[in-house]
C-alpha cells in the first residue's frame, strides 16, 4: 500500500514531534484542518495495514505518536513510485477523485497524487470540464468547497460505473487503483465476501470480471453515502422491495463492510446490479418467468426468419441465452449501463451476423421502450454466432444481397419475403432506398432492384410483385452470375403435347397454368421463416365497402393518389401529409408505385403521417397515367405502421393480382359488391 506525499509528511512530522496540537501542524505544514484530518486519516490507514498503532489524538495534549518506526523503514515503504501517468489515466485519476472524495480538493492534491505542473494540471481540468458539458455535469470550484462535480445523481453514478469498469479494464489499473482506493483494500475484500455469499444463495455465479466490478461499484456508493451524495427515488424501482435480491443487499450493507447508513433508494439500486450483472450460471428456471420466456422465444424465431437458418434444440438454445439475457433485460429496461471489451472485435470480424442479431433484437427494444446498445447486441451475436458454429451451419459461405426499392416500406417487404424463399441460400441484409444503398456499410454480392442503379455489385433488376414467370426467369439469372450455369427451362406446351396423346385433357388452361406453377416455383409460398400471418389482419379487414370506391375518370395520377386516399383521411387512420408524401416520392423516384399493368400501390413511410394500419382502393372507368407508357386503373393506397403488420393483407392482394383475368374482371365492373367477393376470397384462400 502507498501512502501519498501529503499524509507521509505528516507522519514524519509526528514522528519526530510526539505531540503537536491542530494549530502547531497548520502553522507548519501550511494546510487548513480539513486537510490536516484527511491526510491524518490516510497515514492511519496505512499504519494499521502495516500493523503499526495508529496515531492517538487527545483534545488537551493533540495528536501523538507512540510506535518507534526506524528511519530507513519507514524511507523504503513511503517510497514514493516512479510511475507517470498518461493524459487518459490522470482525466480518470481526477474524475474519481473529485466525484469520491471527502476531502476538499485543490489543484495541489491532483498534482501530489500525479506528480506532474500545475498548468498541466490546469490543462487536464479544463479538458475534463468540456467533456462533462455533452452530458449536463459541471466540474466546478470554489475556496470553500474545492472540485465538485454539479448534476443529476444518476448521472453522476452512470459516470463512476463507466470509470470503474474503464479503471478495472486498463493495463495500468493497478496505479490508478492504488490512488483511489489504496487505502481500502479491507473493505474491498470485506464487500466481496458478502458479495461471494449473496451469489450462493441466489444460486448463481456472476463472471469474474463483474464480481470485481460490482465490489467497486458498492464501495464508490458507500463512499457517496458517506459524503452525502444519495440518489433520488424512482418509483419504478419499488416492486424490487419483494426480491431476494433485496432482501440480501438490505443484509449485506448492515454489516461491518460498509462504513456508510444505505438508504431504501440505495438498497434498491444495488439490488438491480444484482440483477443486471453478467453471471456464467444461473439456476433459476426459465419457465418460471414468462415474460423473458417468451422475448426469447420471439428474438430467437426472429433470426431464423432474419439469416433464413434453423436453430436446432431451440430450448437449449433459450436456457443457455437467458443467463445473458435476464441481467440485459433488466439493465435496458431500468437505464443500467453494460460494458463490453469485445463489441469492437465482434462488429469487425462478424459484420453481417452482427447486423442481423441487432435486427432480430426488434422485438426487445419493443418491450423495453429504448435501442439496444451495441455492447448488448455484440453479446447476443456471441451466443448466435456460438449455437451456428455448434451445429455446423455458417453465414460467411453464402452470398450477401440487399434489396433497393425507390421509397415506402410496403411493396418493398413483400419483394424482400419473396426473395428470401426463393434463394434460401443467399443472406438478405436489408431493404433500402436508392440513397441509403449509396451509403451501405456492410458489404454485399447482389443487388435486387425494382429500379435501374449504379453499383459494383451484381444487379438484377425485377418487378416489386413477382409473378411465376419472373421468378423463373430470376432464378434463371441468378445461377448464372453465382454458379455459371442455369438449369433446363421445361416447355410446357410440349409438355401438354404429350400428355394429350395419352389422356383426355379436359380443363387445358387450368392444367396449363397448374403445370407452370409447379415448373416455375421451386419453395412454398409460405415457409416456416415467414412471419405469423394469424397474429396480423387479412385483406377483407382493411378493404371493405367503406374504403373502396368507384369513379368514373381523374384529372391526373395526382388527383387519383388524393380521391383514393380520401377514405383514410376521412377516417383518420391517415394525415393529409401522407398524402403529399405519396405524391413527393412520385416526383422525386418516378412511377415505381405502378406494380403491374394497370395497378398501382402507392404508399410512403409510416412516420410520414400514419396513425393506423389501413388500405383503400380506387378503380377508375378511365385509365390517368402515372408515365407516358403506364396507364392505372386500380390505385390501392397502402398505409403501413410498421416493417411487417401489414405483410398477410399484402400477401392476400399480391395473389389476387397476379392473375391478369382478375384485374380484367375487377376494372370492368361497375358493382362495389364484386371487388369484394375477390377481397374476401383472397381472405380466405390464403388463410386456409
Amino acid at each position: 500500500m502507498f501512502l501519498d506525499e501529503r499524509s507521509a509528511n505528516l507522519l514524519k512530522l509526528l514522528q519526530h514531534s510526539p505531540i503537536s496540537k491542530m494549530k502547531e501542524l497548520e502553522a507548519q505544514t501550511g494546510l487548513t484542518r480539513r486537510q490536516i484530518q484527511y491526510g491524518l486519516s490516510k497515514a492511519n490507514d496505512w499504519l494499521q495495514f502495516h500493523g503499526y498503532q495508529p496515531i492517538q489524538y487527545n483534545r488537551e495534549m493533540g495528536y501523538s505518536f507512540s510506535e518507534t518506526i526506524r528511519d530507513e523503514e519507514l524511507n523504503v515503504k513511503l517510497t514514493k513510485r516512479n510511475y507517470i501517468f498518461s493524459e487518459t489515466d490522470r482525466e480518470k485519476v481526477f474524475y474519481l477523485m473529485i466525484l469520491l472524495s471527502q476531502e476538499e480538493l485543490s489543484v495541489y492534491h491532483f498534482q501530489t497524487i500525479t506528480g506532474v505542473s500545475r498548468n498541466t494540471v490546469l490543462k487536464d481540468l479544463k479538458r475534463l470540464k468540456e467533456k462533462n458539458r455533452d452530458i449536463s455535469l459541471k466540474i466546478q470550484y470554489s475556496k470553500q468547497d474545492g472540485y465538485v462535480v454539479i448534476g443529476d445523481s444518476r448521472t453522476k453514478r452512470y459516470i463512476i460505473e463507466r470509470l470503474v469498469h474503464d479503471v478495472l479494464n486498463s493495463p495500468n489499473s493497478e496505479w490508478i487503483m492504488e490512488c483511489i482506493w489504496g487505502n481500502h483494500e479491507k473493505q474491498i475484500s470485506s464487500i466481496r465476501l458478502q458479495l461471494e455469499r449473496a451469489e450462493r444463495k441466489l444460486g448463481i455465479t456472476f463472471t469474474d470480471e463483474r464480481l470485481h466490478e460490482l465490489s467497486y461499484l458498492f464501495l464508490c456508493t458507500d463512499q457517496l453515502i458517506g459524503k452525502g451524495e444519495e440518489l433520488q427515488a424512482d418509483q419504478s424501482w419499488a416492486p424490487f422491495v419483494a426480491t431476494e435480491e433485496y432482501k440480501l443487499v438490505e443484509e449485506m450493507t448492515g454489516t461491518n463492510a460498509f462504513q456508510s447508513v444505505w438508504s431504501e433508494t440505495e438498497n434498491l439500486y444495488a439490488a438491480l446490479h444484482l440483477l443486471s450483472m453478467n453471471r456464467t450460471k444461473d439456476i433459476s428456471p426459465l419457465k418460471d418467468d414468462e415474460v423473458i420466456q417468451h422475448l426469447l422465444q420471439e428474438i430467437v424465431e426472429e433470426f431464423e426468419r432474419l439469416a433464413f437458418v434453423h436453430l436446432k434444440d431451440k430450448e437449449q438454445l433459450c436456457q443457455q441465452l437467458y443467463v445473458h439475457f435476464k441481467p440485459a433485460y433488466y439493465r435496458l429496461r431500468y437505464g443500467l449501463p453494460q460494458m463490453n471489451p469485445m463489441t469492437g472485435r465482434v462488429q469487425k470480424v462478424y459484420p453481417e451476423l452482427h447486423h442481423l442479431t441487432k435486427k432480430s433484437l426488434w422485438v426487445l427494444e419493443k418491450e423495453v421502450g429504448c435501442p439496444v446498445s451495441e455492447e448488448e447486441v455484440a453479446y447476443f451475436t456471441i451466443y448466435f454466432g456460438g449455437w451456428l458454429r455448434r451445429q455446423g451451419t455458417t453465414l460467411d459461405d453464402r452470398k450477401r444481397a440487399i434489396v433497393v426499392c425507390p421509397n415506402g416500406i410496403g411493396i418493398s417487404n413483400i419483394l424482400i419475403y419473396t426473395l428470401r424463399e426463393l434463394f434460401p441460400d443467399i443472406l438478405f441484409l436489408d431493404v433500402l432506398s436508392v440513397r441509403n444503398a449509396a451509403e451501405y456499410p456492410l458489404s454485399y454480392d447482389l443487388v435486387f432492384s425494382t429500379v435501374h442503379m449504379r453499383t459494383k455489385a451484381a444487379l438484377f433488376v425485377v418487378p416489386p410483385i413477382l409473378e411465376m414467370q419472373d421468378k423463373h426467369t430470376l432464378r434463371q439469372q441468378v445461377m448464372q452470375e453465382l454458379y455459371g450455369y442455369t438449369t433446363e427451362s421445361v416447355d410446357v406446351a410440349a409438355l401438354l403435347k404429350i400428355i394429350s396423346k395419352y389422356a383426355t385433357i379436359h380443363e387445358q388452361d387450368q392444367l396449363e397454368k397448374a403445370l407452370k406453377s409447379n415448373v416455375y416455383t421451386h419453395t412454398p409460398k409460405i415457409t416456416q421463416f415467414s412471419l405469423k400471418e394469424a397474429e396480423k389482419p387479412v385483406l377483407e379487414e382493411l378493404l371493405n365497402m367503406q374504403t373502396i370506391q368507384l369513379q368514373q375518370q381523374v384529372s391526373d395520377w395526382k388527383e387519383a393518389i388524393q380521391v383514393a386516399a380520401k377514405p383514410l383521411v376521412d377516417l383518420g387512420t391517415v394525415e393529409e401529409r401522407y398524402v403529399d408524401a405519396m405524391i413527393e416520392a412520385i416526383e422525386t423516384n418516378g412511377p415505381y408505385v405502378v406494380i403491374t399493368p394497370g395497378v398501382a400501390i402507392p404508399h410512403a413511410r409510416p412516420e410520414q403521417g400514419v396513425r393506423s394500419l389501413s388500405m383503400s382502393l380506387l378503380k377508375l372507368d378511365e385509365a390517368v397515367d402515372f408515365a407516358p407508357d403506364k396507364p392505372v386503373r386500380l390505385i390501392i393506397i397502402l398505409a403501413a405502421v410498421d416493417n411487417d403488420s401489414h405483410l398477410r393483407a399484402l400477401i392476400q392482394l399480391t395473389q389476387l393480382l397476379n392473375d391478369p383475368a382478375n384485374i380484367e374482371e375487377i376494372v370492368s365492373t361497375s358493382d362495389k359488391s364484386v371487388l369484394m367477393e375477390y377481397v374476401q376470397k383472397y381472405s380466405k384462400e390464403e388463410a386456409e
